[in-house]
């Protein structure tokens, strides 16, 4: 009985060692992969946003440049299921997010299931100008430019999703 009490801790104490083996080698895993995407504003050249990282399952991270200044962080992807777009942009305190409505060439791209999604061009950001405008830089309201661009379409490189 005895044995069999050993056999067990000890049968324990092994699994418990997996266990936390498994889980210490789960959180080092990446939950970041490389991306290279960069939509233009058809406004102004001067206003970019660059994403560089992905989750792998429908979020793409990156930045908001205006004149090669970073101004805040920016993220887009699509929700589970129905497929909206979205996008988040600040810091997370004085983040908004909103839709992100696609299109191929002036023809708006369908959210739910639609073959035609890949052949997405250009986007229009909703809200992005009322971001910028009550964000935490009230100097971006003298960008007249900027929220132009903000309010506008932004054309895709090659290689975006």
């Amino acid at each position: 009985m005895k044995q069999n009490r050993l056999l067990t801790l000890s049968t324990i104490l092994s699994l418990s060692a997996i266990a936390s083996f498994i889980a210490t080698s789960a959180q080092a895993q990446p939950t970041s992969f490389p991306y290279r995407c960069e939509w233009k504003s058809e406004v102004t050249p001067d206003a970019v946003i660059r994403f560089n990282s992905t989750n792998g399952v429908g979020t793409y991270n990156g930045a908001l440049f205006y004149k090669g200044r970073r101004l805040l962080s920016f993220s887009e992807g699509f929700s589970q299921g129905y497929g909206s777009n979205f996008w988040r942009a600040g810091s997370n305190n004085e983040q908004q997010s909103s839709e992100i409505v696609r299109f191929s060439g002036n023809q708006p791209r369908r959210s739910y299931r639609d073959p035609q999604a890949a052949k997405t061009n250009r986007v229009l950001i909703v809200g992005l100008g009322s971001r910028l405008w009550y964000g935490e830089n009230t100097n971006w309201r003298r960008e007249a430019e900027l929220l132009r661009a903000a309010e506008g379409f932004w054309r895709l490189s090659q290689g975006c999703i």
